[in-house]
């Protein structure tokens, strides 16, 4: 009788070490497919995120600026390893838009597995997806300079102002001036990338010496001064300054105007005082290769320290199309765009900024809500969705 017992005992523990077995041959197939859902995952993600980038240099809905995402969304997503050996961009990545301004990533691979082919399952498909977008950021901007400008536009008469039925650019011209001249090198809005702009006006427009590039004065007493009280001390503060004053701006809000050209406290706060914006980062100078700002301080490299120095700087915009009022009034914002701050060249006693468009990249993070993309904002940040 014991002799049948310990018989019984042994068939059991055999079928119980097999199903054991079998449960830990299962446990290794599936660990091995999380781990390549991973992999599969972090490849989606960057490359959705590389895609998005395309949107910084030209609207979502553009074939060019389409195919351009394409591109990159399968340059990065197969860049590293999944299970030992990149993606096949064309077989293994798809992409797709599903909606304004966002960009769709899926990565596949199938992989053989271990001891799940016992069960007749040799081989899993196994994929991921990501969605990144290039939010806009309109919302809530800290460390605004006070100046504030408006869209260019197509001055095709001549005089300035903005007339009916001349064309606004959200942002940047078609194409880019050639400074001193009434040419422009034709081109998509991509190009308009280190367009050199008035961000603060000192000899007003018809007088002698004025810089003939776009964004002048097209109001009479209106030079481009924002008023965040406190007068030329809170003026002078707010452009040397990293955020003196917590002033959060969004799109829609207004902003008070000074009604006098504040030509003395531009120029010492740009140039002429110890800690000057220009004196902050001296050395810095425009990189015609590469299209941005450099110094010694701030280099162009991968962590885009440039962005980092004190003369590239946020400010908001107007729509000439919704023209101010003489004197003493409110200016309100479309949207806002970064500028590197070249000079602030003086004109017999007046001064006047000049600074060059930045990407739309220039920005990060908003503090705040943001509504989502919108056509023609020009500050964007990447963010993934999904």
């Amino acid at each position: 009788m014991r002799q049948n017992n310990r018989g019984q005992v042994l068939v059991i523990f055999a079928l119980a070490l097999f199903a054991l077995m079998g449960l830990a041959a299962l446990g290794i197939d599936v660990g091995f497919m999380y781990s390549v859902r991973h992999e599969l995952q972090r490849s989606a993600d960057a490359g959705a995120l590389a895609g998005a980038s395309a949107f910084f240099d030209g609207d979502w809905a553009s074939d060019p600026i389409r195919a351009e995402a394409t591109a990159r969304a399968k340059t990065y997503s197969s860049k590293d390893a999944v299970a030992t050996k990149p993606l096949d961009p064309a077989a293994e990545v798809s992409v797709s838009f599903p909606s304004q301004d966002r960009v769709q990533v899926t990565t596949r691979r199938t992989v053989n597995l271990f001891f799940a082919r016992v069960f007749g399952k040799p081989t899993q498909n196994i994929s991921a997806v990501a969605t990144a977008e290039a939010k806009s950021v309109d919302q809530k901007l800290p460390c605004i300079k006070p100046w504030g400008i408006p869209y260019p536009w197509d001055d095709k008469n001549g005089d300035t102002l903005y007339t009916p039925r001349e064309t606004v650019y959200n942002i940047c011209p078609q194409g880019t001036w050639v400074p001193g001249t009434d040419d422009r090198v034709p081109g998509d809005n991509s190009k308009c990338v280190g367009t050199q702009l008035v961000l603060k006006i000192g000899t007003p427009a018809g007088k002698k010496n004025q810089p003939d590039i776009p964004s002048l004065q097209q109001e009479s007493g209106h030079f481009f001064a924002l008023d965040f009280g406190s007068g030329a001390k809170t003026y002078k503060e707010m452009i040397k300054g990293d955020c003196p004053h917590e002033v959060l701006l969004s799109a829609g809000d207004e902003i008070a105007l000074e009604p006098g050209d504040m030509v003395g406290p531009t120029v010492q706060a740009v140039t002429t005082d110890f800690d000057s914006l220009i004196n902050q980062d001296k050395g810095s100078h425009w990189n015609t290769d590469k299209n941005l700002p450099e110094s010694d301080q701030y280099p162009i490299d991968n962590t885009s320290s440039w962005m980092k120095s004190p003369r590239v700087v946020r400010i908001p915009m107007y729509d000439p199309r919704d023209p101010l009022q003489t004197g003493k009034t409110d200016m309100t914002v479309a949207t806002f765009a970064g500028f590197w701050v070249e000079d602030c060249q003086k004109h017999g006693d007046q001064g006047t900024v000049i600074g060059r468009f930045l990407p739309a990249n220039t920005f990060g993070q908003t503090r705040g809500p943001s509504p989502g993309p919108s056509p023609g904002t020009a500050l964007k940040t990447l963010r993934l969705v999904e």
